[in-house]
């Protein structure tokens, strides 16, 4: 694997077990994925060169988020 990629799947399981320990420490679950979401566009829309890279990045993660779904062994955390 290269850097970028194990970068990708440590930041994926980081904020998958934040977002477990918000839920253990009795957050509301979409409160808590709403500020981390929103903290984390706000992120990607200030450090992308231009609105298109922004809204092409979040069309990529939302559709690879979509396809995870389906794949039984992803859905458990």
């Amino acid at each position: 694997m290269d850097k970028a990629k194990d970068d990708f799947e440590s930041a994926s399981d980081e904020m998958d077990a934040l977002l477990d320990r918000f839920e253990a420490a009795g957050y509301n679950s979409g409160a808590a994925m709403g500020g981390a979401m929103q903290a984390i566009i706000f992120r990607m829309a200030i450090g992308a060169p231009d609105a298109a890279t922004a809204l092409g990045f979040m069309g990529s993660c939302m559709s690879t988020a979509a396809l995870m779904v389906t794949e039984p062994d992803e859905t458990e955390h």
